[in-house]
């Protein structure tokens, strides 16, 4: 009679407490991002040219106008000047020309035409827009500066799990600021201008320095750039209350996992004497009519909600 009353409790109460707590409980709608418009860019026209040197493949892009080179320039940082190289005159389309890290050099133009094409402009201006997320990474790696460029430095040891694809320089360290354990990182360009600022791959050392005496003489430019990890994360400490500090085991009380006798079962297993008081199986206890009479409480008041 004990162990049926219990179960036709636990069956009622898991079919309806969920449909009175849904009931009860108010909605809430959950938070929203908005999403910032396109950013507003401005920048100075610095001069018009017929010819400049083209930058590498991965530096130029067919662009709808010269404003949308300006928005270009400035989600490609470094970028200190843009060239728009007008195209279709009546669409007002082009190509967008970026020089990541260098200056405007007016030496290396030629102005000897009838109608200069390359529109120079300044670095841009902009405002609004979507903000440039860390991602758990800190701002340092946004302009990441190399301490060494090098050629045949060896891979990580761990290279299957800490090799991995890149964007760029940028990218690259801020994948060894959000690893777990990273002491510097190495970026090798896998691009036609073999730029730091276009896609690679990327190699995270855990530990360690850079060592420069395990480079080879490079043969032409640069073909790997170092960087220190400009965010590390701090190594995590035992607190007294953590599971690996000492003595944390020790302190559990005995008396936590004493037997206090099973619920429902007459005295006579309890009792370690055997006396035949109270032994009776038909007979229930005082604490046991107890725990009976709850349930049926509670089971009436489930019938209830129901």
């Amino acid at each position: 009679m004990k162990i049926t009353s219990l179960w036709a409790t636990v069956a009622l109460f898991t079919s309806c407490v969920p449909a009175a707590l849904a009931q009860a409980t108010p909605t809430t709608a959950s938070p929203t991002t908005a999403t910032s418009a396109t950013p507003t860019c401005t920048a100075s026209l610095i001069t018009r040219l017929c010819d400049y040197k083209e930058p590498g493949p991965e530096f130029a892009v067919a662009i709808e106008s010269n404003a949308s080179c300006w928005r270009y320039c400035d989600a490609h940082q470094p970028c200190n000047f843009a060239i728009f190289a007008a195209g279709n005159p009546y669409t007002g389309t082009g190509t967008c020309w970026l020089y990541p890290g260098e200056d405007f050099d007016k030496s290396a133009g030629n102005t000897d035409c009838g109608n200069p094409y390359l529109y120079v402009y300044s670095k841009p201006e902009c405002a609004g827009g979507s903000p440039t997320s860390g991602g758990g990474a800190c701002s340092a790696t946004a302009s990441p500066s190399a301490v060494a460029s090098v050629c045949g430095y060896p891979p990580p040891e761990d290279c299957f799990y800490s090799c991995i694809a890149s964007e760029g320089a940028s990218s690259c360290l801020s994948s060894c600021a959000k690893a777990d354990s990273c002491s510097y990182a190495v970026f090798n360009p896998h691009n036609p201008s073999n730029s730091p600022y276009a896609s690679g791959t990327c190699w995270v050392y855990s530990n360690g320095t850079f060592d420069a005496g395990s480079t080879t003489p490079c043969s032409g430019g640069a073909e790997q750039f170092v960087y220190n990890n400009a965010c590390p994360k701090p190594k995590p400490s035992l607190s007294p209350s953590s599971p690996f500090s000492s003595g944390a085991e020790s302190s559990s009380s005995p008396s936590a996992t004493a037997s206090t006798g099973t619920v429902g079962v007459g005295n006579a297993q309890s009792n370690p004497t055997g006396s035949s008081s109270n032994s009776a199986p038909g007979i229930l206890s005082p604490s046991n009519l107890w725990a009976v009479g709850g349930g049926m409480a509670l089971f009436t008041w489930l019938q209830g909600l129901c």
